[in-house]
């Protein structure tokens, strides 16, 4: 077996609450030092794990928030620059973990190239809708709820697939 994939662990999350930051196309550039600005950008916290991640144009991912964080979205919509939805249960969270992560994820889409200019990205993963970004040890995911229990499914399958051909 292969030791890199033995030590990949798939994490599924506990429920958190979860933000979208959605811009206005009229509003101003929000020049706030905290705030990621281009496609593809996120804010980290101390332990380098995703908070707010610029995941498609004029959309924020917000995987729960701080209180600091929850503060810069109402600042930003306060001044007129979007909304800030709560999109609880539409999102749930996984985390790859490991050497094997990024080969695991390779049986799908090709994660390195995809993150190669930016630090999270929207794909499809198992025809699952998804935000991908590197996080401590491997990746953070956000996959659509509806979609979980298959994308899981599908991971543990090729996890399982690899193992046995190495």
């Amino acid at each position: 077996m292969s030791n890199e994939l033995q030590h990949c662990r798939i994490d599924r999350l506990p429920p958190q609450l979860t933000l979208e930051f959605v811009a206005y196309p009229s509003a101003g550039r929000n020049d706030d030092a905290l705030w990621p600005q281009g496609p593809g950008a996120v804010r980290r916290d101390a332990r380098q794990q995703p908070l707010l991640l610029h995941f498609a144009p004029g959309r924020w991912l917000v995987p729960d928030p701080s209180a600091e964080t929850r503060a810069l979205l109402e600042h930003a919509a306060d001044g007129g620059n979007g909304d800030v939805v709560d999109v609880t249960g539409k999102w749930e969270a996984l985390m790859l973990t490991g050497p094997g992560a990024g080969r695991l994820l390779a049986c799908d889409v090709a994660v390195e190239e995809v993150l190669k200019d930016r630090e999270c990205a929207a794909i499809s993963l198992f025809d699952a809708p998804a935000t991908v970004a590197r996080a401590s040890g491997g990746y953070a995911i956000w996959v659509q709820s509806s979609y979980l229990t298959d994308c899981i499914a599908c991971l543990e399958r090729f996890r399982a697939s690899l193992e046995s051909h190495d």
